[in-house]
């Protein structure tokens, strides 16, 4: 496993066919985000979420997306926790295999 090279991304471009994958909305921020892959494929993210809303919050898969370098977004697996308010926490998080790496991971704002 070793990290990726970073690569700065802008949010609002689009590739020319889309994946319509969005997270739902949710309190968490991304505060900082880096992704690791494998030679067998695996694609993971080292993510420090933080809750932004006043009460305790359940972390859930849904709530983050990753986009990868041909266009496609997967939600990642097996993402749990529960955050005090205003917390942040790290969390190494999973996005399956994929041929192509993760150019960004987000939430919804």
């Amino acid at each position: 496993m070793r990290f990726d090279t970073p690569v700065q991304i802008d949010g609002e471009a689009r590739f020319d066919r889309d994946s319509p994958l969005q997270p739902n909305a949710s309190s968490f921020r991304i505060r900082e985000a880096n992704t690791l892959s494998s030679d067998s494929g695996e694609r993971w993210a080292l993510v420090t979420l933080e809750n932004r809303d006043g009460g305790k919050r359940l972390l859930q898969n849904n709530y983050l997306v990753a986009e990868f370098a041909n266009g496609e977004r997967r939600h990642p697996t097996g993402l749990e926790g529960s955050f005090a308010a205003g917390e942040s926490q790290r969390k190494m998080v999973f996005f399956g295999y994929h041929r192509f790496p993760i150019l960004r991971i987000f939430t919804a704002r």
